[in-house]
């Protein structure tokens, strides 16, 4: 483990990382005293990457165990902030996969893109894949979005409301 993770464990198909400091302190959210998940816009800096991956018929299931293993690395060793993925709802594009990571700075998204795990990552995806299509962005600071699991959100503006 690295200085910014103490465990990683997966159940129910999701992966959770424990007690990861960032590098930048956030501030607690208004929502305290209910169990809520903050959704940030971009501060000053952080870089996101929006990636299509276009999965080969048939490999999707062996794709998803290496894009979680995937990103079990990326909040270990890298200065990811955060990490999602998934597929279309409506089912337009069944065999697309569509990754949002956000990095502290582009000095964090560098780092990421010089590790061994992520040429591990894309070595092993080339067999699986078709194409990634990869789009890196430095959003300007905007506002923030709080939410709790029930769906009741809270918005605010500026940076870090």
């Amino acid at each position: 483990m690295s200085a910014f993770v103490q465990s990683a464990f997966t159940t129910g198909g999701s992966t959770f990382v424990r007690a990861r400091p960032q590098t930048r302190r956030a501030p607690a959210t208004r929502a305290s005293g209910r169990v809520s998940l903050r959704v940030q816009a971009i501060a000053e800096g952080r870089q996101s990457l929006f990636v299509a991956v276009t999965v080969k018929s048939g490999k999707m299931e062996e794709y998803e165990k290496l894009i979680k293993r995937h990103i079990t690395n990326c909040y270990m060793n890298d200065r990811c902030m955060y990490f999602d993925f998934g597929v279309n709802q409506d089912g337009s594009d069944p065999n697309v996969v569509y990754l949002y990571e956000v990095y502290e700075d582009e000095a964090a998204l560098q780092e990421h893109r010089d590790s061994s795990h992520l040429k591990e990552y894309l070595s092993a995806a080339a067999e699986l894949t078709d194409s990634h299509d990869v789009r890196t962005l430095n959003l300007a600071p905007y506002g923030s979005v709080n939410c709790n699991y029930a769906g009741q959100c809270e918005i605010g503006e500026g940076m870090w409301d």
